[in-house]
């Protein structure tokens, strides 16, 4: 039987926060700060009740002595990359799902180390933290999707080993939709026939599945629950990236609505095509407005589906552009910025065939980028941005407050806090 242990950080960000500035450590700690809504909060301020979906004049509400920092996401990315390298210390087969979790196969490492397969996960976790400085929740199972479940089981800082004994009673208190790789149409469709844990959904026998709206990663998804060791992993190191953002200063400052749209519509278009280029979709969006006041307001979405579409991102928008925009207020810049990025080949198959749909819009958009390379950027542009790329009296300036985590051809950060080495002794 497989051993497959998932690693998972704890208030990632936040925690990697902490460990670069002491005066933060046991204290609240929100980042986000250079969005205007949190990306990663603190144990010390979840326990206050604070909560991602805040924005950040509710969380100071709740707690006024909250610390709200700037995300950095070159060192998160590198804090990383160095939980990594820790894990393949002791088994080369590793994969970076994510910026703050990996999954590791240590199969065969019981015979190797003389310890149980609990004792090796455990003594890697111990490295980790020892190292870092962040806490992980670490869970142990015959494969991906159980150890997933494992590592959420007792968070923060725990270990749960999920094996025939204990699977039923954990599965039982697993919600249907905290299981990995249920979105939310399909956790909506299951509860709808009544399903509301992950027991109720491995208690069904395979006949279960005839006539139902469900794909083949449904069906893998129902093997694994019950043991089955079906996804494999998938061991190449690659580059992680936290999120991709676009903001831009126009001048002079504007309270016409169609030309503000225009100027997000085109920053829209410019993250997209990054996000392209480095083959991530996003699951979330958050765009902002900023006034001639220098005043900020933000809205987040999430997306039904992981896109780098700027047409389905951009209709995203529009359902809620008003929340941002107030008339008679002058506006000076726009940003965007798609987080909860996902490799292309890890997009997970949703209930109603949309991204088998997908496949045709796709193609499209490679070819827009394709003419954009050979030309030049936006040679083709959607008609919304069109106001924000013909007006001559504009000028367009970067605003953006830290440059993200970069792969080759984009601009990197030139300096960086030093990271923490470890605890001394």
């Amino acid at each position: 039987m497989k051993a497959i242990v998932h690693f998972d950080g704890d208030s990632f960000f936040a925690s990697v926060e902490q460990m670069l500035n002491h005066t933060l450590r046991g204290k609240p700690v929100v980042t986000g700060g250079e969005r205007g809504a949190a990306t990663s909060i603190s144990y010390e301020a979840k326990r206050l009740g604070i909560r991602r979906s805040m924005t950040l004049k509710e969380i100071r509400r709740i707690c006024p002595d909250v610390h709200v920092v700037n995300s950095d996401y070159t060192a998160y990315s590198i804090y990383a990359k160095r939980m990594y390298a820790i894990v393949r210390r002791y088994t080369p087969l590793v994969e970076e799902y994510s910026i703050d979790e990996c999954f590791a196969d240590i199969t065969g490492l019981d015979a190797h180390y003389a310890l149980s397969y609990e004792a090796i996960a455990e003594m890697i976790k111990d490295q980790l933290q020892a190292e870092l400085g962040v806490t992980f929740g670490v869970g142990l199972a015959s494969n991906k999707v159980l150890a997933k479940v494992a590592s959420k089981y007792r968070k923060p800082n725990g270990f749960t080993h999920i094996s025939e004994d204990n699977r039923v009673s954990i599965l039982k208190e697993t919600e249907i939709g905290d299981i990995w790789g249920i979105g939310r149409a399909t956790n909506r469709y299951m509860q709808a026939m009544g399903l509301q844990t992950a027991y109720d959904f491995v208690s069904k026998d395979e006949s279960w599945f005839q006539g139902k709206r469900l794909s083949k990663p449904h069906k893998e998804l129902w093997l694994e629950l019950q043991g089955v060791f079906v996804k494999t992993l998938s061991v190449n190191e690659e580059e992680s990236i936290a999120s991709l953002i676009v903001s831009r200063t126009f001048a002079p400052p504007s309270k016409e609505r169609a030309f503000i749209l225009s100027q997000l519509s085109k920053n829209i278009e410019m993250v997209c095509a990054k996000a392209r280029r480095h083959k991530v979709l996003a699951r979330e969006i958050t765009f902002y407005l900023k006034t001639q006041e220098f005043t900020y307001k933000s809205v987040e979405c999430a997306l039904s589906l992981p896109t780098a579409n700027p047409i389905v991102i951009l209709q995203k928008v529009l359902e809620r552009f008003d929340e941002a925009y107030k008339k008679g207020i002058e506006y000076r810049a726009t940003g965007i910025s798609l987080r909860r990025l996902v490799p292309e080949d890890r997009q997970t198959h949703d209930l109603f065939g949309e991204v088998a749909a997908s496949h045709d819009t796709k193609k499209l958009l490679g070819a827009v980028d394709a003419m954009n390379k050979r030309y030049g950027k936006q040679t083709v542009f959607l008609g919304s941005s069109l106001s924000a790329l013909t007006k001559p009296e504009l000028v367009r300036k970067n605003i953006t407050a830290r440059t993200h985590f970069a792969l080759g051809g984009e601009q990197r950060k030139k300096t960086i806090d030093i990271p923490f080495l470890g605890i001394a002794r």
